[in-house]
């Protein structure tokens, strides 16, 4: 195992580069709204947004306004109705999204589904203006413990696509189950599930755990830990490093529907490590209203 100097080194260079993404411009401090669309949706005004938007075959779908402001979809302004493709923004580079701008604020619609089990599509706006630093979120983390760096082993399974509750009430996303990781601590064996996060040509395998510290100490619905594969290419996870727990983005802004973590990952010990709870909390404001009926 390399040494702790070198361990604490990588950490601390990884975790600017994660404070720094969470807060730039378009990150997810950035976020003003978030709306909900439903299939069949016709004629939508939205109220930080210019047109009207509606949902068709599965298709978010914008009509610019005859005269005034308008989106700006890929580089240029549509002259008649134009698909939002789904996916995060370009900010993150995720599914086949384009950049869609409204003057300076950049928006972005997601999949998601209702606890009905319909397809529903969020409407999320990022504003650069409003983005803050991680001291005014109070966001900080426990010095790098090699001791929290375990030994583990990964046991693949066949991929399996969950509708996961999420913090917004009535909201569930996606969550591809790829796996388990087994490993040790305290003298007890646990063994969590791992989630896939599709990272354009591979898969990022994802550790999503609440522990004794959630709530008090660290961000209450919970942590993500990235790993890695091993390089050798025989799809081996050797370590779980509780050193890069962080929080989800729910821990700094409402706009978003973060999956609560598997009841198997809920782990009875405190872990000390990782990121803390931000010292300012955000005001939990529902944004989904199922529809009447």
């Amino acid at each position: 195992m390399p040494v702790t100097e070198h361990l604490a080194g990588q950490w601390r260079e990884w975790r600017h580069k994660h404070v720094s993404d969470l807060t730039r411009p378009y990150g997810w401090t950035a976020l003003v709204a978030q709306y909900w669309l439903h299939e069949g949706a016709s004629g939508v005004e939205l109220e930080l947004l210019t047109g009207a938007w509606s949902v068709e075959d599965g298709r978010v779908i914008y009509t610019p306004p005859a005269e005034g402001p308008t989106l700006s979809v890929d580089g240029e302004y549509p002259t008649g109705p134009v698909e939002i493709v789904t996916g995060r923004n370009q900010t993150y580079g995720h599914g086949a999204s384009a950049p869609v701008y409204f003057g300076e604020c950049e928006v972005e619609t997601v999949p998601r589904t209702n606890d009905a089990g319909e397809r529903i599509f969020g409407v999320r706006v990022r504003d650069p203006r409003v983005s803050v630093r991680a001291e005014q979120i109070g966001l900080t983390a426990f010095d790098y413990d090699p001791d929290w760096r375990i030994p583990a082993a990964f046991t693949p399974a066949e991929r399996d696509d969950v509708e996961q509750e999420t913090v917004e009430r009535g909201v569930r996303e996606t969550t591809s189950r790829i796996g388990t990781l087994r490993f040790e601590h305290g003298g007890k064996t646990y063994e969590i599930v791992l989630i896939g996060k599709d990272a354009g040509d591979r898969v990022q395998p994802v550790a999503h755990i609440r522990d004794l510290t959630s709530g008090p100490v660290t961000y209450g619905a919970g942590r993500v830990i990235e790993l890695e594969f091993s390089e050798d290419g025989e799809g081996r996870i050797d370590w779980i490093d509780f050193n890069y727990a962080v929080a989800l983005p729910c821990a700094v802004t409402n706009f978003v529907t973060c999956p609560l973590p598997p009841r198997q990952n809920h782990l009875d010990f405190e872990v000390l490590a990782g990121e803390k709870r931000p010292e300012h909390d955000v005001a939990r404001v529902l944004t989904y209203e199922a529809p009447a009926g």
